[in-house]
């Protein structure tokens, strides 16, 4: 007898190893979905950041067509003053500001309608194109994933109230085993310990087997979210990044007057910063060709878009 109930003690404390790593498989998955569908929502915010990145660009070209318009319709009253000026005795000394550029104040309303133009271009092209293959390769693919953690999930319920019953009968029997030790009674010829024990073996066999399931369950939702990590976040960062990068070409190709004075300064900038470092640099790479024969850095050439 004290055997037996040495050996039912072992089994009862192996039981409790299994159901911790149960539990806490179960805890994991419960967080895993909730870590996709905050994912879901992050992705969201990104893409509609994204959306709405053109329209504040245009917005500010709008802007400054507006101020361009003002100076272009505009008079300076420059010419009035000087004159009212002579006229009352006073001289003025000349300035350098005394006049607006109606040329160049042009030139720049034109280059702001270009640059709002293209914005409204990057809003229903590549936009779109990026939206659609985040949608399709990741949006997607994130709602099957909160879908499979949901039935590891769910199995996990169904584990879960059969570890609770088969918890409540094994305890039944071990009170009754323990009673009967203090007591010095033999239960091997009782007919209702014989039908407790095979009631609890029941309940035990049915745990196992819907435990059995859970980690099936469980181990392919781990595995696939690998795969869906090493799948998905490339194609997030290429999406994202070409995107942007498209921004940056557009700004960089749209034309001011303005503009050009102050880009032809910074790329002369640029080049002396380039050659001062490929002087102390041990390795390089071999720079992308532009049509015009002009080089540029691999990682600012933009992505190509089907």
């Amino acid at each position: 007898m004290g055997n037996k109930i040495s050996s039912a003690d072992q089994s009862n404390a192996d039981d409790r190893g299994v159901h911790s790593e149960f539990v806490y498989r179960y805890e994991t998955t419960k967080k895993l979905k909730l870590s996709y569908m905050m994912l879901k929502k992050n992705v969201a915010t990104a893409v509609m950041t994204m959306e709405i990145t053109p329209q504040h660009l245009r917005d500010v070209g709008t802007g400054y067509s507006n101020v361009c318009a003002c100076l272009k319709h505009g008079g300076s009253g420059g010419a009035n003053s000087r004159i009212q000026g002579r006229a009352e005795g006073r001289d003025q000394a000349p300035t350098s500001r005394s006049r607006v550029d109606r040329e160049l104040a042009d030139e720049s309303y034109q280059g702001f309608q270009t640059f709002c133009e293209a914005m409204d271009d990057i809003k229903t092209g590549v936009c779109v194109t990026c939206r659609t293959a985040i949608h399709e390769r990741i949006t997607v693919e994130l709602d099957r994933m909160v879908l499979t953690a949901e039935r590891v999930l769910k199995q996990g319920r169904k584990t879960m109230r059969s570890m609770a019953r088969l918890t409540k009968v094994a305890r039944q029997v071990s009170r009754r085993e323990r009673l009967a030790v203090s007591q010095g009674k033999d239960l091997s010829s009782s007919k209702s310990y014989a039908k407790a024990v095979k009631r609890r073996d029941a309940k035990e066999s049915l745990y196992k087997t819907e435990l059995e399931a859970f980690d099936q369950l469980y181990e392919n939702v781990m595995v696939g979210s690998q795969e869906f990590c090493s799948s998905t976040t490339d194609i997030f960062l290429d999406c994202i990044v070409g995107y942007y990068r498209e921004i940056v070409t557009t700004i960089d190709v749209s034309d001011t007057p303005q503009c050009s004075r102050l880009r032809s300064r910074f790329r002369s900038r640029e080049r002396e910063v380039v050659l001062h470092q490929a002087s102390d640099a041990r390795f390089c790479e071999m720079p992308a060709g532009h049509k015009d024969g002009s080089k540029s850095s691999p990682s600012t050439v933009p992505l190509k878009w089907d």
